[in-house]
């Protein structure tokens, strides 16, 4: 018997925001932009992990640094966090990292995860988020999702 669920999906909110420090006459502003991790079908019997990456895109007047943060979910931990069904009860693990290894959960730099940092100058940088769902969870059929909010710091 194969088991296979429907499309899944994390969301990460978008904003934007703009900063004027006091004394100054101009201050950097950054526009924010997230795709969803989209998991697609998950096979509870495959032995392997599902892997999916997306990423948050931040686009920057002015020049410096940001931090982007990951929230919990709805989870309300980062590990693990996890995505639930609105026909079931059941609850379908998942982390976020930082990079392709998947070792490092992407969060708020508490609880052993971390953000990530990256410099601008006017320009369109690039977040890669990596996703995974572990192997063999033994869930209801149906469609899971979470909400994720990005919080970029500058």
């Amino acid at each position: 018997m194969q088991r296979v669920f429907a499309l899944t999906t994390i969301v990460l909110f978008s904003l934007a925001v703009s900063i004027c420090a006091p004394n100054q006459v101009w201050a950097a502003t950054c526009t924010v932009g997230a795709r969803p991790v989209a998991f697609g079908n998950y096979n509870p019997f495959n032995t392997t992990p599902l892997n999916r990456t997306s990423r948050i895109t931040v686009i920057c007047n002015g020049n410096g640094r940001f931090s982007v943060a990951l929230s919990t979910g709805q989870s309300g931990a980062y590990n693990p966090r996890y995505m639930s069904s609105a026909s079931t009860s059941d609850r379908l693990a998942y982390n976020l990292y930082t990079t392709a290894a998947r070792v490092i959960i992407f969060g708020d730099g508490t609880a052993g995860t971390q953000t990530v940092s990256r410099n601008f100058n006017n320009n369109r940088v690039n977040i890669r988020v990596y996703g995974q769902l572990p192997a063999l969870e033994n869930v209801a059929s149906g469609i899971y999702a979470d909400s994720i909010m990005a919080t970029v710091t500058f």
